[in-house]
C-alpha cells in the first residue's frame, strides 16, 4: 500500500538559478508525432508505464502513466554531465538533467531502497517525513545533517528544497488537487514524476528500480537486481500453484473513520494474495485500486475469511484489534488467531520497513504471505515484515 503522506501519514517546491529538469507533453499522441526514433530502449518485462530510449549522446525517460487516466506523458532528457545538451531540433522547449544525479530529495519512502540497492545512498539530501523513513542509511544520513527533511505542515518546503539545489526530486502526481508536483514546477526544481505506484502487477511495481537507476546511469546494475528478484518471485508463486492444497480466504485491511476501505480485485493486493495461494474474498470485483465499503457490508463477506492481513497500522495484539471495534470478535478468523500484520520492522519513530522496501522486494512479500498461507511449503524461508498478532 502506498503512502499518500500530504493527507494520511505524511505527503507523500522560486529561483531561476536552477534549471528546470522536466517537459510535459501533452498527449502521448502528440508526443510520439515529433519524437526521434531511438537507437535502442531499456528492456522492460513486467511494466508499460515508463521507457527509457537511447539516442546518440543523450537518452529520453518517459512517463507514460504517471495516475491514473492521465492523459500526458512526461518525459526527461538526460545526458552526461559536462556534456553540450543535444541540439535535435524535435527536442526544441524541453528542459535537461545532467547524468549522473549527484543529490537528491525524496517524497516517498518507496524509492529509497532503490537509491540504496544501487549504491547511492549518499545522493539523498531530502526526505518528505523524516520520522517515517526506516533505511538505518539514510536516518545515519538525518541524524548528521546530511539529508534533510523537505516538507513543513505536510507540506514541501519550498525554500529549503530551493537551498538544497537538488540535482532531482523524486515525487509523484494523483491527478487531482492533492497533486504539489505542479508547484515544484513552478519553483523551477527539477521534479521527476514516478508512476510506480499505478502497477497492479507486484513485478511491474519493483522494475520501477531501473527508472531510479537511469538518472544514476546505473541501469545494468538494477537489471542484475531486478532479474533476481523476479527470478525469486516466480519460484514461489510456481512452488505454491504446484502445491494441492486449499487456498484460504483471505481479508485484507481495516476500518477507518466509519468505512473500510479493501484493496480492489484486480489491485496489486489481490495479485500478491492470489500469487502466494490465497483466496482474496473481493477477486470478483474489477477495479485496480481501493473499494471503499460500510463495515458492515465487509462484515457479511469477513465472516467467511481464514486469514486477515494488516487490520491495522500499529497494533500487534488481537485484543488491541478488537480494541478498535468489539464487533471483531464475532469474526471466527479473530477466534482462530489467523490475524497477521505487517509491522515486524518498524523503528522508535515510526517507521515501517514494509512501507519502503516491499515495493522494491515483492519476492520477500510474497514468502511472507505463502508462508501464512502455505506454511508447509516454505519452513525454510524466515519472515521479512509479517507477524502473526499475538492474543
Amino acid at each position: 500500500m502506498r503512502r499518500i503522506h500530504a493527507f494520511v501519514l505524511s505527503l507523500f517546491f522560486v529561483s531561476g538559478a536552477l534549471a528546470p529538469a522536466v517537459f510535459a507533453i501533452g498527449s502521448r499522441e502528440s508526443a510520439s508525432a515529433a519524437y526521434p526514433a531511438p537507437l535502442r530502449s531499456l528492456e522492460l518485462r513486467y511494466t508499460s508505464g515508463f521507457s527509457v530510449d537511447y539516442f546518440d549522446g543523450f537518452k529520453v525517460v518517459t512517463v507514460r502513466a504517471p495516475w491514473p487516466g492521465a492523459t500526458e506523458s512526461f518525459r526527461y532528457v538526460l545526458h552526461t554531465r559536462g556534456t553540450p545538451r543535444p541540439s535535435d531540433p524535435r527536442l526544441s522547449g524541453a528542459s535537461f538533467i545532467e547524468t549522473p544525479v549527484r543529490s537528491v530529495a525524496t517524497f516517498s519512502t518507496s524509492y529509497l531502497p532503490a537509491i540504496i540497492a544501487i549504491g547511492k545512498a549518499e545522493t539523498v539530501v531530502g526526505v518528505d517525513s523524516a520520522a517515517f523513513v526506516y533505511s538505518p542509511e539514510i536516518r545515519a544520513r538525518v541524524d548528521s545533517g546530511k539529508a534533510v527533511e523537505v516538507t513543513r505542515n505536510w507540506m514541501p518546503d519550498v525554500e529549503r528544497l530551493i537551498a538544497l539545489k537538488p540535482d532531482a526530486v523524486f515525487t509523484y502526481g494523483m491527478g487531482n488537487e492533492w497533486d504539489t508536483h505542479p508547484k515544484l514546477l513552478e519553483a523551477g526544481l527539477p521534479v521527476i514524476l514516478n508512476g510506480e505506484w499505478n502497477e497492479t502487477d507486484p513485478l511491474g511495481r519493483a522494475e520501477w528500480v531501473k527508472f531510479i537507476a537511469a538518472f544514476y546511469d546505473e541501469e545494468a546494475k538494477a537489471t542484475a537486481l531486478f532479474d533476481r528478484i523476479a527470478a525469486d518471485y516466480l519460484d514461489v508463486k510456481t512452488r505454491v500453484a504446484a502445491a494441492r492444497t486449499p487456498r484460504p480466504a483471505v481479508l485484507v485491511n481495516g476500518p477507518f473513520q466509519g468505512t473500510w476501505t479493501v484493496s480492489g480485485g484486480q489491485s496489486f493486493m489481490a495479485r500478491l494474495v492470489a500469487d502466494a495461494g490465497g483466496a482474496y474474498l473481493w477477486s470478483d470485483d474489477p477495479g485496480t485500486g481501493g473499494l471503499t465499503l460500510s463495515v458492515e457490508a465487509v462484515f457479511e463477506r469477513a465472516r467467511k475469511a481464514n486469514v486477515w492481513l494488516n487490520p491495522a497500522l500499529m497494533p500487534t495484539t488481537i485484543r488491541e484489534v478488537v480494541a478498535l471495534d468489539p464487533r471483531f470478535a464475532e469474526l471466527p478468523v479473530v477466534d482462530s488467531g489467523a490475524v497477521w500484520n505487517n509491522n515486524r520492522k518498524i523503528n522508535e519513530s515510526g517507521g515501517n520497513d514494509y512501507f519502503e522496501n516491499a515495493v522494491l522486494r515483492p519476492d520477500l512479500v510474497l514468502v511472507d504471505l505463502a508462508k501464512i498461507l502455505h506454511p508447509e511449503l516454505f519452513a525454510d524461508r524466515d519472515f521479512t515484515w509479517y507477524r502473526k498478532m499475538t492474543e
